[in-house]
């Protein structure tokens, strides 16, 4: 496994009342869970500050990447435990100091936090606020309140389409981190609909990182979504990740019943009956 390990952060949960969903991770670690009733703008400013702490020695854009890697490989759990997952992940820590692992462990702590508070776009915000963009790949990342009105625009239809479908499905060629998909739940949530159980999301994003920002957040949202790297316009994509909670509640066998429900249709259609 790793060295860079989250289930006492993921324990100190199990049992309360929360809006995100399953997570999973791997085997103990030592390390001191953070305060439970944290606010999600607490979460945000220790996010801040510990991030500017850690790893001084190294450009402020590898140690976001670095975690954002981390974090995405320990909560696919299709992977989690490969050989592959592991040496990734032991050469990205070899990097760090210890002082600075336990730092990416706070980090991940505040992560969880902010997001068990509230629906949020919370990675997209602090990639922002920290000015991590980059100027030649036009990189901006649309604020929450922006993308939640947008998301109420969208949100008319859905109870139709749920009771046709039994959930609505949402595609997102040019993901970032998410935001769009969890502002939509949100949305969802609001009006009395699951979205753990009744959308699903479909993300692409040529950027690997955005790729696992949105990975990582749909994750531990508990919003069932498939995360692709790559080029929407040329259809080359190098990575393709499920959320843990489509294994979970077994979405594959959902798609594969829908799909012979409809192919029964078209034949009883061409039949006249």
């Amino acid at each position: 496994m790793s060295q860079l390990n989250f289930d006492d952060l993921f324990s100190v949960f199990q049992g309360e009342p929360s809006t995100v969903g399953a997570v999973v991770a791997s085997e103990p670690a030592k390390m001191s869970a953070p305060k439970k009733m944290i606010t999600s703008d607490n979460a945000r400013r220790e996010f801040i500050r510990v991030f500017g702490l850690t790893a001084r020695y190294l450009r402020r854009w590898d140690v976001f990447c670095d975690f954002i890697t981390l974090a995405a490989s320990e909560l696919d759990i299709a992977t989690v435990r490969t050989a592959d997952n592991i040496e990734r992940s032991r050469k990205i820590c070899a990097r760090y100091e210890a002082a600075d692992l336990e730092n990416l462990h706070t980090l991940f702590g505040m992560l969880v936090c902010a997001l068990q508070g509230k629906y949020q776009d919370f990675l997209g915000s602090v990639f922002m606020e920290l000015d991590l963009g980059s100027d030649d790949m036009g990189q901006f990342f649309t604020p929450y309140t922006v993308q939640s009105l947008m998301a109420q625009m969208l949100i008319t239809g859905t109870a139709e389409t749920v009771s046709k479908e039994g959930w609505v499905s949402m595609s997102e060629p040019c993901c970032g981190a998410a935001g769009m998909v969890i502002a939509y739940a949100e949305c969802m949530l609001n009006a009395g609909f699951n979205p753990s159980e009744q959308m699903f999301a479909n993300c692409i994003d040529i950027d690997p990182v955005a790729a696992d920002m949105a990975f990582i957040q749909l994750s531990l949202l508990g919003i069932p979504a498939e995360v692709v790297t790559g080029n929407t316009l040329t259809m080359k994509f190098s990575r393709v990740r499920y959320t843990p909670v489509y294994y979970i509640d077994n979405w594959e066998a959902r798609f594969a019943l829908r799909d012979k429900y409809k192919a029964m249709k078209q034949v009883l259609a061409m039949l006249g009956v």
